[in-house]
């Protein structure tokens, strides 16, 4: 996130530095008048008064007041890229783990850590036992790269995209919904950098009036039980006509998962 925002700062620093180069050399001054202001420009060495600005030159003023405001924006702009980049070379998310994998096994037996290593908490979650929705008998079999079954040749695409990007997840892992009772949705994927877990539903019949109304009445029944899309909520839309995106499935690994 520091990385993505100092980039966002660096493109907004070089907007304003180009500006700044085609920007009027004069000094402004700026006077009080009555309920209003006056404004003046100093355009030689040693005039401290400048020249008188009518109402109707105001533009001038303005073009010298936005780059004054450009140049000590562009200044705080520096100092925020420096002190993320000064952060960013001492911190170490995984310090503390490192701490902890640091100790001599002797030791590190006898110790309880602060926080659990990703490694170790990844393999836990991992392997947490549980009773998934069962299958119908005859029903088609669908596998992922790495061995699991699942219903549909789009839960194929969406498991291997998490696969692919590291994501660990449960496949139909049940889950408690107020108004519904227990839900298994499609995919409980955990987001590793903050530990919570993101549910991942594909709805792929949404051609067929009966399924949408019930898309819609699930959602909104996973709403009330905290689950907000775009959060900890992710939702992927197919119909006969228009496929599941696999651009739109790695976008949201990408902003909500990685």
């Amino acid at each position: 996130m520091l990385n993505e925002q100092s980039q966002e700062l660096r493109a907004t620093l070089d907007t304003l530095t180009k500006k700044l180069r085609n920007a009027p050399n004069a000094t402004l001054r700026v006077q009080p008048h009555k309920k209003s202001f006056q404004y003046y420009i100093i355009s030689k060495p040693g005039d401290t008064k400048g020249s008188y600005l009518p109402r109707a030159q105001i533009r001038k003023a303005a073009l010298i007041a936005q780059r004054d405001y450009n140049r000590a924006t562009a200044t705080t702009l520096k100092e925020q890229i420096a002190t993320i980049e000064t952060f960013l070379k001492v911190y170490h998310p995984e310090a503390i783990d490192c701490t902890y994998q640091q100790l001599h096994p002797g030791r590190r037996v006898l110790v309880t850590p602060v926080r659990e290593p990703d490694e170790n908490y990844i393999e836990q979650w991992r392997h947490l036992p549980y009773t998934g929705k069962p299958f119908e008998i005859n029903a088609p079999e669908y596998y992922t790269a790495s061995g699991v079954r699942v219903r549909s040749k789009s839960e194929v695409i969406i498991a291997d995209a998490l696969d692919h990007a590291g994501v660990p997840y449960r496949y139909e892992y049940p889950t408690s919904v107020k108004g519904w009772g227990t839900l298994y949705p499609d995919f409980t994927c955990l987001d590793i950098r903050t530990r919570k877990e993101i549910i991942w539903e594909h709805f792929g019949l949404m051609g067929n009036a009966d399924y949408t109304e019930n898309v819609v009445q699930k959602i909104a029944h996973y709403a009330a039980s905290g689950y907000t899309l775009g959060k900890n909520l992710i939702a992927t839309f197919e119909s006969g006509t228009t496929p599941l995106s696999i651009k739109q499935v790695q976008s949201n690994i990408k902003t909500l998962l990685k």
